[in-house]
Formats: structure tokens, sequence, C-alpha cells
């Protein structure tokens, strides 16, 4: 597992878009593989990252890896919009016997709800867990579920859209380039073990290319990914990840939006599967709440009856490189 470590930037005292600021910050102290150039416009809005060799990816750069994604978002927007799922062909590549399709199911919003999280971590797994890094010793008990074989996330708290509160140390797009370091620190810092980063909240941020530029060279450098919450439709996030080398992926179903109702999940499980089956593998994040408890737990138990692998988050890595050409031969339409 990849374990964080401390690294404090240089940083000067100057004010303005947080991760304007940040980006030449993180260039001068090296924080980024190669040359990593930033270029502020005379408003301070727009941040530029030049790729370097050594960000260098089979299948994650370039057109190959965005027609992959873009054959795959395809497929996913037809069974979210179908109204008869069995309506719906098995693709090509899954008819012709391809490996069993993955699950992936990470938990966020871990540790402030202790009873809950622990209830979320006593399911079938193996499964992901995303901590709060604000919650009361998130450190013992991210450890516990390490030590219980699932792998672990930090939560990182962003800036929403509107009046909600992500809570305490959440990066901001108004923060000085120091304080927008000084917070992603502290936030890194909390706990040990952690293979990625995900969003809390952050419909705000994460649609800030200066900003997302800023964190996923700095995760990058560390060996991190970062998983998308895709809390808003105008996230920048993957297109950010490919201009900088970074890893990055994005999640394809909540399974608990609607909350309070078991039959919600239920339906959304629904969804996962289809998915899975069609794409090769899906990425389904949820909260340790009741319902959800409640209904992924039988869900969780018979899913390899039913055909279907568990895996953990790092497993993403392997799955796209495998996967990608698969799906763009499953969608001819959108070959180059």
């Amino acid at each position: 597992m990849i374990r964080p470590r401390k690294n404090h930037s240089a940083i000067g005292d100057r004010a303005g878009n947080a991760g304007i600021i940040a980006s030449f910050a993180i260039a001068f102290a090296g924080i980024l593989f190669g040359a990593l150039s930033a270029y502020v416009s005379e408003h301070g809005a727009v941040a530029k990252a030049a790729k370097t060799e050594a960000m260098s990816v089979a299948l994650r750069e370039g057109v190959v890896f965005n027609q992959a994604q873009t054959a795959r978002a395809k497929i996913i927007r037809r069974v979210l919009t179908s109204a008869d799922l069995e309506r719906l062909p098995a693709p090509e590549y899954v008819a012709k016997g391809a490996a069993r399709p993955k699950i992936i199911i990470i938990f966020d919003d871990m540790g402030v709800d202790r009873r809950r999280s622990k209830l979320a971590m006593s399911l079938p797994g193996p499964l992901t867990y995303s901590f709060l890094p604000y919650a009361r010793d998130v450190d013992k008990l991210a450890n516990q579920a390490r030590a219980a074989g699932d792998e672990i996330m930090l939560h990182l708290p962003m800036e929403p859209q509107g009046e909600a509160d992500p809570g305490p140390h959440a990066l901001k797009l108004k923060m000085t380039g120091a304080d927008f370091i000084k917070e992603l620190e502290w936030n890194l810092a909390r706990f040990e073990g952690y293979v990625g980063v995900n969003n809390h909240m952050g419909s705000k941020l994460t649609t800030d290319e200066a900003a997302m530029k800023t964190v996923l060279a700095y995760l990058n450098h560390k060996d991190l990914f970062f998983m998308d919450s895709v809390t808003t439709g105008d996230t920048i996030i993957r297109e950010a990840g490919l201009q900088i080398g970074a890893r990055v992926y994005s999640r394809d179903v909540f399974l608990d939006a609607e909350t309070g109702s078991v039959t919600a999940v239920k339906r959304q499980l629904e969804l996962v599967e289809r998915i899975a089956r069609e794409t090769g593998y899906v990425v389904a994040i949820c909260h340790p709440r009741q319902e959800t408890i409640e209904a992924l737990g039988p869900w969780l138990a018979s899913a390899p009856a039913r055909g279907l692998d568990l895996v953990s988050v790092s497993a993403l890595a392997d799955i796209e490189n495998v996967q990608s050409p698969a799906v763009m031969a499953s969608a001819p339409a959108l070959r180059l």
C-alpha cells in the first residue's frame, strides 16, 4: 500500500487564486514530475500545465484513452436510461467469454458515524473504505479496516456549490496558495496506508482547472490516484488528469443518493450489476447508512455465485488497461 509522506513546500505569502499560486509553489518545490509550467492569465483564472514524458502510461493518454472512456460512457448511459434492462443485448466482448465482471464498491464518509462505519466494515468484501480526515481517531479506524484486508482511501473535503458545509480544513478556491497547500497537507497527514483520494462534496472546486491540477499533481507525486466522486456534471478532473499525467478514475453509480430507502438502494444495485456485465467493471459509491448496509449485505454475499468478482479499488489500474480495448471494440462508431 502507498503511505503518504509529509512534504512541506516552501510557499510565499502571496494572495490570489489558490489553484494558481499553489501550482507555482508546487512547480518550484519539485512536486511535479518533469517540467510543469504554469501560466496565469490577467485575472488569475486559468493555469496550464505541460504534459511530461515521464507521465506516459499505456491506454491512459491522448485519443486512445479518451475514446475508450467515451465508448464505455455511452454504454453506461444506455443502461441508466433504459426502462427495461432485459432488453439490452450483451456486448460482443462479454458474450465471447471475457473475464468475470468486476465490482468496486467504495464507502464514503467513513469515520464520523463510528457505529455504522464499523457495521460497514463487517460486510463481505473485499470493499474499499474512504475516511473523512477530520473524523475523531480516524487513524485507528482506518487501521482496523486495513488489518481486516480491505483497502482504504482518504475522503478529501472540497468546496461545494451552494451553502452546504464540507467540514473543517476543506479546500476552497478563495484560499491563498499557502493556505491551500497547508490544508491539503493537513488532510493527507491524518492517517496512513491509503491508496488514493476522492472528493467529499467539491461540486465547485472540481470544476476549477487550476485548483484540480494542483491537487492532482501533488497526489501524483506521492503515487496516489484520484477517484472523481462526480458530484457535478461539470467536473474537469478527467481532462486535468490527462493533461498532467495523473491517475484519475470516476465513479459510475451512487447507491444511496436517495436516502432512507432500502428499495432505492436495491434498484441502484440492479444498475451496478448490469453496468458491470455490459462494460466489464463498475465503480459504485455509497455511505455507511442503515438502509445501505441492509440492502448491500445480502447482495455482496451472493455476488460471487452470480458470476461477479468483488475487487478493491486499486484493481482499477489493471482493469482499465485490459477492458478499454474491449469496450472500444463494442462501440465501433466511436473508434478512430
